[in-house]
């Protein structure tokens, strides 16, 4: 049985910013180790489907676009959790220049007491293309601004660079480290690629993409080997792992949950591979990379329900980690035994049925203390 796993929660920093306040303070109490914001310019929904009817949480959230950015919002969640570490998860270095990243983090990192984490991804194309901006190279663009980062916090003088994507000629961000430290970066990386950068360059690692086991032993082993080649440790980098979990009182109940729309609809976002396990054919194609190219204002609505109705259960079924508190934490333990130390748990029974809010956060409440005493 895995020791030591410390767990994190996703609080969706949208209005009413009290209710954000609440949960912070109630998943401390429970034990919650970090608190993590995602950070998008725009969600998930095309909006002629947001109707109450089609999705209950339009009853609470007019808006399914209305929300906080993230930096401004962890800031000021920091000042409501005493203990916990506050997280973006994460951002990118194509809406935001390098020189931006490094100063917002360091903000973020003085204002909190040094309790910020950095999440650092190659990003989206829904918040990217429709705003004007090129998608192409993120790769080799994430690069880049991971290197700058860590130059621009370390350097006390000016730093001159000329990459493929990002020039600086004697620029300067001057913030300085609180208490000698910097926010620690832990990259978003699923693929071969993204692994080798977040060896190298990261101080965690924290894919969102559902995975079974023996899978994120394997990838972890690829992070590792390149955090070798690039001359660190193997242990250098925390091993993290984004869990979307439906807390319910049993398993049927879990169930009836996963069949609903904003599940099904969250299972056309997962990519085409996630679905091939369930030995199923995403309709977006056998080349669908999920969130990457998933752009919501250039879907059509009336085809987009069409396909939210043929999802099968079994794809719901192996993309969303659903059941009890314990069976939750069984599977938690399950990752800790292959290298897992931080699960961040993001709990969408919300988006299923609002009116389960309260009770699946007490049952995340309750997967933290049985992870934590495990």
């Amino acid at each position: 049985m895995a020791r030591g796993i410390r767990v994190g929660v996703q609080v969706l920093g949208r209005p009413p910013a009290t209710g954000a306040a609440v949960l912070a303070r109630s998943m401390e109490a429970a034990g919650a180790d970090s608190l993590w914001a995602p950070d998008h310019w725009m969600w998930f929904v095309p909006l002629g489907m947001w109707d109450r009817k089609t999705f209950p949480a339009a009853r609470v959230f007019r808006n399914p676009e209305g929300a906080f950015d993230a930096f401004s919002f962890l800031t000021w969640l920091s000042t409501r959790a005493r203990r916990a570490k506050v997280g973006v998860a994460v951002t990118e270095a194509i809406r935001r220049h390098p020189a931006q990243v490094a100063q917002a983090a360091l903000t973020v990192h003085h204002l909190s007491r040094g309790r910020f984490i950095l999440g650092m991804g190659a990003g989206e194309k829904e918040n990217v293309e429709p705003y004007g901006l090129s998608f192409a190279g993120q790769v080799t663009r994430l690069e880049e601004a991971l290197y700058l980062i860590r130059r621009l916090w370390s350097s006390r003088d000016y730093v001159s660079y000329q990459g493929r994507y990002f020039r600086l000629d004697r620029a300067v961000v001057g913030l300085g480290p609180y208490r000698r430290t910097f926010p620690p970066i832990w990259v978003g990386a699923h693929g071969p690629r993204m692994l080798r950068l977040a060896g190298r360059y990261g101080d965690g690692w924290l894919p969102t993409h559902q995975m079974e086991p023996d899978e994120y032993a394997e990838k972890l082993r690829a992070l590792r080997r390149g955090a070798e080649d690039a001359g660190r440790r193997p242990d250098a980098v925390t091993p993290s792992y984004e869990m979307t979990v439906i807390p319910a009182p049993s398993h049927d109940e879990a169930h009836r949950l996963l069949e609903s729309n904003a599940l099904r609809l969250g299972a056309l976002v997962l990519p085409a591979e996630t679905w091939r396990k369930a030995d199923a054919e995403h309709p977006f194609g056998p080349g669908f990379r999920g969130v990457i190219d998933y752009v919501p204002s250039r879907l059509d609505s009336d085809d987009v329900r069409a396909h939210m109705r043929e999802v099968p259960f079994e794809v719901l079924h192996r993309a969303f980690d659903h059941g009890t508190p314990e069976q939750l934490a069984s599977r938690v333990q399950s990752y800790g035994g292959v290298g897992l130390e931080h699960i961040v748990v993001r709990n969408v029974a919300p988006l299923a049925d609002p009116g389960k809010t309260v009770s699946s956060f007490r049952g995340v409440a309750r997967l933290i203390r049985l992870v934590r005493r495990s």
